[in-house]
């Protein structure tokens, strides 16, 4: 999976939001996203920050690598 696919699956995870709360803007959406996955941390108990974390890792190794395959094009 690429970066662009990547976004385009969190775009549908969006719009799924979209629709039971039509009202928010993409943003809103987006920080009740973040704070719901803050909740279900909680509640499973696991560590939303370690996770964050590791999402973040996660993020620079995808940039660099698409940067990589983007410099053999």
């Amino acid at each position: 999976m690429n970066n662009s696919e990547r976004a385009a699956r969190f775009a549908t995870i969006l719009e799924i939001v979209a629709k039971t709360d039509s009202a928010d803007l993409e943003q809103s959406m987006l920080i009740d996203l973040l704070a719901d996955a803050m909740h279900w941390c909680d509640a499973n108990g696991e560590d939303f920050h370690i996770a964050l974390a590791q999402a973040c890792r996660h993020y620079i190794h995808e940039l660099n690598d698409q940067q990589e395959d983007e410099r053999r094009l």
